[in-house]
């Protein structure tokens, strides 16, 4: 009896050491300059990007992105400055170009921190892996978080890529102690 309960705490004690491990590799990050944060497993990397609208032709872009695991974070910052009230149709536009040759699984209005957006999952063509987005929009900037799980890491249903799409936030509270700065790309 006492070896069992002796290797029941082992295991526990075991578990709780590994648990943090595993949590401890996700980060938070911030940009200040575009007014949100978010959270990301691994080192993100900045470039320049340029994004092509049909509604307000080409506009440069930051692209956030980390690589862990064959899961893909991605975080795009496009400016549209000057097109403020053209928000809803921005966010829509958006949500048309990434489910365009995908098969959609859900679509759904989201609201973060009084900020109007949408979350869409899809399925890539070819077996091409899946993936999860959300789209908002913040003073003049597109925001656009898109994970997607390739086909060598398999797991479609893991909780990582709603755990990245959640972390958005717009409020300077709930930006995580100790989060990294971004900068967006000039």
């Amino acid at each position: 009896m006492r070896f069992f309960i002796l290797a029941g705490l082992v295991g526990a004690a075991l578990f709780i050491t590994v648990l943090p491990a595993s949590a401890a590799a996700w980060q938070g990050y911030v940009s200040r300059e575009a007014g949100f944060s978010f959270t990301a497993p691994g080192a993100v990397k900045t470039e320049k990007a340029t994004y092509r609208s049909a509604s307000a032709n080409q506009r440069g872009a930051t692209v956030f992105r980390s690589l862990e695991d064959n899961i893909e974070y991605k975080v795009t910052v496009v400016d549209f400055t000057g097109r403020t009230n053209d928000e809803a149709a921005l966010i829509k536009e958006a949500a048309t170009q990434y489910s365009t040759g995908k098969k959609v699984l859900v679509d759904v209005e989201a609201r973060v921190d009084q900020n109007y957006g949408r979350k869409m999952a899809s399925d890539l063509a070819n077996n091409g892996g899946r993936s999860m987005a959300g789209f908002y929009f913040k003073d003049g900037r597109l925001i656009q978080l898109e994970v997607t799980v390739l086909p060598a890491n398999g797991d479609y249903g893991t909780p990582d890529t709603s755990r990245f799409v959640d972390s958005v936030a717009f409020l300077a509270s709930r930006v995580e102690p100790g989060s990294t700065e971004l900068t967006l790309a000039k």
